[in-house]
């Protein structure tokens, strides 16, 4: 009877061993698909992106996460209206960086900008839809302006004007060190913004 016990206890130890190796094996496995599918989802399909500065306010916000669209710029066209990321690089310390703007000018049209109405082609473009008039005129009342002068501004074939909605504190194609910019700069489209939940949305 003493032997029979010793040769039961042998054989559950045994296999309480596999048990664990087999668990650990498959830890790893879910581990190492999990990381293979996040990283192909941040670099395939959604990007994280987080807003610093005032330039997008107040549609997006300095501190706001989220995401923006990698694939969408695949598969559709850039469209005038929407809110891009952009793959900019510092000329002086050649370092990339993302910035958040929304497209104003399409390839090969002209654009410029008097007395605070943007054209487009001799034409006026309207903003309404992602101007907020209020914010506007409160900018015009503390700096005297809030589309400054500009251009006019030819694009090439493969360019595109962004631009900030809070055109006083935006750095953007008006900008002679940034100008126009070319569609394999375009990152992502939209931001889905999660954080904060106040904000969360597509912008």
């Amino acid at each position: 009877m003493k032997k029979l016990k010793k040769s039961s206890s042998f054989r559950y130890n045994e296999e309480d061993e596999r048990t664990l190796l087999e668990d650990i094996l498959d830890f790893l496995k879910i581990f190492v698909i999990g990381t293979v599918l996040i990283l192909l989802f941040i670099n395939f399909i959604a990007h994280p992106v987080t807003v610093y500065g005032k330039s997008m306010d107040p549609t997006l916000k300095d501190g706001e996460i989220g995401f923006t669209n990698i694939i969408g710029t695949l598969l559709t066209e850039p469209e005038r209206g929407e809110v891009v990321v952009v793959r900019m690089t510092d000329p002086d310390t050649q370092e990339t960086s993302h910035w958040v703007k929304r497209i104003i000018g399409m390839p090969n049209e002209t654009i410029e900008c008097i007395n605070e109405q943007i054209y487009i082609n001799g034409e006026v473009l309207d903003e309404s839809e992602y101007i907020d008039e209020n914010y506007k005129q409160s900018m015009i009342d503390q700096f005297g302006y809030f589309n400054m002068d500009f251009g006019p501004i030819t694009l090439g074939e493969d360019e595109y004007f962004v631009m900030g909605d809070n055109r006083p504190y935006s750095k953007d194609s008006r900008d002679t060190s940034v100008g126009p910019v070319h569609k394999d700069q375009i990152f992502g489209k939209n931001v889905i913004v999660i954080f904060p939940l106040s904000e969360m949305g597509v912008k």
